[in-house]
């Protein structure tokens, strides 16, 4: 992360203008400058009660249907297990999760494994870059660092899961990290799903593509025709260049869709009939400020704590999500909340998405949102 610079102790003096000082029009003179106003963006508060002109959009764009978020485990239950694990994805589960949000690579030898970072030194015994080692003999053998150790899952374990009676209704968001290259990724993904028996309404309706760049966009269309494309990001502004017309919904950093410009995008998208998932949500207020909004899902490391909360929702919406002094104050007293801060994040992740994936600005065909139906395929 990069830091502000900041000047050296000591106040700075410069010698008095004898210029006279212009006289301020009335237009100006009422409130702060533009660029102060830009730089400070305050958060979005109050919405549930709806005087946010955003948010009545927002409000008559579903009709009636407000709906309280699901809950998809941020790496499983990462919080109580080792993240992208098989004992986190089971406890996220056991939790009440509506869906398990993971991130994928791909192995040296072609196996698709569960794993967020592209190296295995922060979480696990192992070291150096997944995709320069085999999958037999090498990566089956590394153990998480965090008690239970457990081993790297594969693509497939999590599908069998998925597939257990008591989680035939839970989605899988798939995180398909930029190190990868898309078209052997989406090919191997294919193949994987496509090994299943009755694949086409076990599993297909329930997979959802999340993509980090927008080279991703024409394979995933060409290649898995039948999921949905969510863009992930902290950028809502390169979320409207890049992603809005290709994509069918957002995953998006809580503290950008808490800010003013998230009242607008949140409206943007449900007057198209875009869904939006909020991450990485672990905070009480937090969470019922998702359900004020209304959205998709809320993406979080404890299940458990919004599965809580959902029961407030279903006994009383009104009072389980009526804003309280927390809700206007707190926003406004962390730094998190504002521009400047998820501005940033989102400048370095551009930068680094840019770095391992090549420059945003390429040319897309024309693609349609619509998703196919999946074709009738002999199994495996």
């Amino acid at each position: 992360m990069s830091n502000i610079d900041k000047p050296a102790n000591g106040v700075m003096s410069r010698p008095e203008s004898t210029l006279p000082t212009p006289a301020l029009s009335p237009s100006n003179s009422a409130g702060p400058s533009p660029a102060f106003s830009t730089v400070l963006q305050s958060p979005a508060v109050s919405e549930f009660e709806l005087e946010n002109p955003f948010d009545k959009l927002q409000s008559q764009a579903r009709g009636d249907g407000w709906n309280i978020p699901e809950c998809w485990g941020h790496r499983g239950a990462s919080a109580s297990f080792p993240e992208n694990t098989k004992a986190s994805f089971v406890e996220a589960c056991k939790a009440g999760a509506d869906g398990i949000e993971t991130d994928i690579h791909i192995t040296a030898d072609n196996v698709l494994v569960l794993f967020h970072d592209p190296e295995l030194h922060r979480t696990t015994d192992g070291q150096g870059l997944i995709h320069k080692q085999p999958w037999n003999g090498v990566l089956e053998h590394v153990r998480t660092k965090k008690a239970p150790h457990q081993p790297i899952p594969k693509f497939t374990e999590v599908l069998d899961i998925l597939l257990q009676p008591e989680n035939i209704n839970v989605k899988l968001n798939i995180d398909c990290k930029v190190e990868n290259d898309p078209v052997k990724l989406f090919g191997l993904i294919k193949d994987v799903v496509q090994g299943y028996e009755d694949w086409q309404n076990r599993l297909a309706p329930r997979l959802i593509l999340g993509i980090w760049h927008p080279k991703f966009i024409t394979p995933a269309c060409t290649i898995l025709p039948y999921l949905p494309r969510y863009a992930i990001s902290m950028s809502l502004p390169q979320c409207r260049k890049y992603f809005f017309d290709n994509c069918h919904g957002f995953s998006i950093l809580y503290e950008a869709l808490a800010s003013s410009d998230g009242a607008r995008f949140r409206a943007e998208c449900a007057a198209k009939g875009k869904s939006i998932c909020a991450w990485t949500v672990n905070n009480e207020e937090e969470m019922r400020q998702c359900g004020r909004w209304g959205v998709k899902s809320v993406i979080s490391d404890k299940p458990d704590l919004w599965r809580s909360i959902r029961k407030e929702i279903e006994t009383d919406r009104v009072k389980a999500l009526k804003p309280t002094i927390q809700s206007y104050i707190l926003p406004f007293l962390n730094p998190k909340y504002y521009w400047f801060y998820h501005q940033r994040l989102a400048r370095e992740e551009t930068e680094y998405l840019e770095r391992e994936g090549g420059t945003f600005d390429i040319h897309l065909p024309e693609i349609s949102l619509g998703i196919s139906k999946p074709p009738n395929t002999t199994t495996i």
